[in-house]
């Protein structure tokens, strides 16, 4: 099964940013997965990598 799978960064309802993975299991679902701090700078890291 392929899905697509996004990062984002978005403020909660009582107005806390926080970092997720949304992933798109169908065309009318998507689920959040929310990332720990640790598991966001590890992707940053890996993001900086490929930049180069």
């Amino acid at each position: 099964m392929k899905v697509d799978a996004y990062v984002v960064e978005r403020i909660s309802k009582k107005g806390s940013p926080y970092v997720a993975v949304e992933v798109f299991l169908t065309k009318d679902y998507k689920k959040l997965c929310f990332l720990t701090q640790a598991e966001y700078q590890l992707y940053k890291l890996e993001q900086e990598k490929a930049s180069k």
